[in-house]
């Protein structure tokens, strides 16, 4: 299963995998491999992938160490407001 709120990369294999155009990989994991571009939010992600079987194939990359997933933090905040401070009117 797909975690939400993740950051995604390929990783080093996984790089060299997209480079090479890599004929062990079904078409749709390189296709998804060419998605992640540097660090790509899970928000990004979900609306780049077409259906539920592109789901499984990102989970099944990262089960292959293709890609590697991280908790996604304020730093990668889409809309920025997690950095807002709000302070009371004195």
């Amino acid at each position: 299963m797909v975690k939400l709120e993740r950051i995604y990369r390929r990783t080093e294999a996984g790089s060299k995998a997209w480079a090479t155009k890599d004929c062990a990989l079904p078409e749709g994991h390189l296709r998804i491999l060419g998605l992640i571009q540097g660090e790509t939010h899970w928000d990004v992600m979900r609306t780049l992938l077409r259906c539920h079987v592109d789901f499984q194939r990102l989970a099944d990359l990262e089960a292959q160490g293709l890609i590697a997933s991280e908790a996604a933090a304020s730093v990668h905040d889409l809309d920025f407001t997690g950095s807002f401070a709000f302070r009371a009117a004195a």
